[in-house]
């Protein structure tokens, strides 16, 4: 019988202690594989060649921003030529604008199906975790 490999989540933040504190908090609660990328350009790169299930983004980073990751993912689920993309990771969208600067709405607007909550900073970390469960226990089909 093959071992069952734990899901995979990766965590992208421009910020280093942000994202160091996200995967550790993520890695000791839950039986999950914790990867991380620094900004959009190295995200995009890991998900076009690993199946990530969920994705934890920054909206505002360097060379390429959330939303531009956003748009890049919505490009990438339509590609069949990307193996890694058969079904796309729920996006949990994390952003230090304050709410109606860049509301909810626009944001999974974006990415309809894919972003599935939007957490504002400073982060409730317990929240974010909570939500992680939620998410690897229940994943509904996207449209």
């Amino acid at each position: 019988m093959l071992p069952v490999a734990n899901p995979k989540i990766l965590v992208v933040e421009d910020d280093d202690s942000v994202r160091r504190l996200l995967a550790e908090h993520l890695a000791e609660r839950m039986p999950v594989d914790v990867d991380s990328a620094r900004d959009g350009v190295e995200a995009l790169h890991k998900i076009s060649t690993s199946k990530y299930r969920i994705v934890i983004l920054d909206l505002m980073m360097p060379k390429m921003s959330g939303v531009d990751f956003l748009d890049s993912l919505r490009a990438l689920t339509s590609d069949p030529s990307v193996k890694a993309m058969e079904k796309p990771p729920a996006v949990l969208v994390i952003t230090a604008a304050p709410p109606g600067s860049l509301s909810d709405a626009v944001i999974r607007k974006r990415s309809p199906g894919v972003v599935r909550a939007v957490f504002r900073k400073p982060l409730d970390v317990a929240a974010l975790a909570a939500s992680v469960k939620e998410h690897l226990r229940y994943d509904p089909p996207r449209r």
